[in-house]
Parts: C-alpha cells; structure tokens; sequence
C-alpha cells in the first residue's frame, strides 16, 4: 500500500479498488515513464539447457 498512496499518489479507495493486474501495471508504467530499466527475465531455453549441461 506504500507505494500506491506515496509512490503512485493513489488514495486509499484508489488502492482497494484496483485489482492486482492494474497496481503493477500501474507500478510498471511509472518505472517505464521515469526511465527504470525492467528486471531480469527469465532464463531462455538455450540457457536453461547450458545450465543444465554443466550443473546437472
């Protein structure tokens, strides 16, 4: 609830109301508008493969 009422500026009834999908739409917008670079995805296929090759 932090980062909607101080970080997003949300009011409370705006925070209850969302559903999950819209709070980290939400969240992903504002970090995209302020030039946050999105998280590490998840290991591709051929990455998954090496890594599983070499630690079994």
């Amino acid at each position: 609830m932090r980062i909607a009422l101080g970080g997003l500026g949300w009011r409370p009834v705006d925070f209850w109301d969302a559903t999950l999908t819209e709070f980290f739409e939400a969240i992903h917008g504002r970090n995209e508008a302020n030039g946050v670079e999105a998280g590490k995805s998840a290991p591709t296929s051929g990455e998954m493969d090496a890594l599983l090759a070499k630690y079994g």
